[in-house]
């Protein structure tokens, strides 16, 4: 005869497993983040190692979260975005992913989908990202990579240069979601 089934012999329910791995993931990329940050690489190959790893984990949250995400790029900064309450909202100035100025010297280069998109420095600080503030309102953000709960991304292809280095380092983003980076001596992805 048996009786009652006890907690330790049903075992882990898939949730259970789906939040630890999400803990270990977001932990991981913590750690990959504090690591960069110490190392003493140059300044284009800290950033581009930098923003990998926060896609890389802006992906998993999507997924984890069931949210849509968005990176917005400019030449000397970008700002991670979720679409909640209908529009494009920035993160919490104190969130992981909160606007990233770059180092002096460093600059990005996006394409999308083997297009060069042009980035405009923001003119005043009444214009954000290249389009004017409304009063009352926060500026509208429009992400050009979208970062998508089922684990699909929008190709694209971050260049980052440092004053210097002719060679940029090259961070390539598949819509299947693979993220890879890769250093000047690469000749293809």
């Amino acid at each position: 005869m048996s009786g009652p089934v006890t907690r330790a012999e049903r075992g882990f329910t898939l949730v259970e497993i789906l939040v630890v791995l999400l803990i270990v993931a977001i932990l991981t990329g913590i750690a990959v983040l504090s690591l960069s940050a110490i190392g003493h690489a140059p300044r284009r190959e800290q950033t581009a190692r930098h923003l990998a790893s926060l896609i890389e984990l802006a992906s998993e949250q999507a997924i984890t979260e069931g949210e849509q995400l968005g990176l917005r790029i400019a030449r000397h900064h970008y700002t991670f975005v979720r679409y909640t309450e209908g529009r494009w909202k920035p993160f919490h100035p104190g969130s992981i992913y909160r606007t990233r100025h770059l180092p002096g010297g460093v600059r990005l280069s996006l394409s999308l989908r083997g297009t060069t998109v042009v980035l405009h420095a923001p003119r005043s600080k009444s214009h954000v990202h290249g389009e004017p503030a409304h009063r009352g309102t926060s500026p509208r953000i429009h992400p050009q990579i979208l970062i998508l709960s089922n684990g699909e991304l929008t190709g694209f292809e971050i260049d980052v240069y440092e004053h210097g280095h002719r060679r940029p380092f090259r961070i390539f983003g598949r819509p299947t979601g693979r993220i890879s980076l890769h250093a000047p001596h690469h000749r293809n992805p």
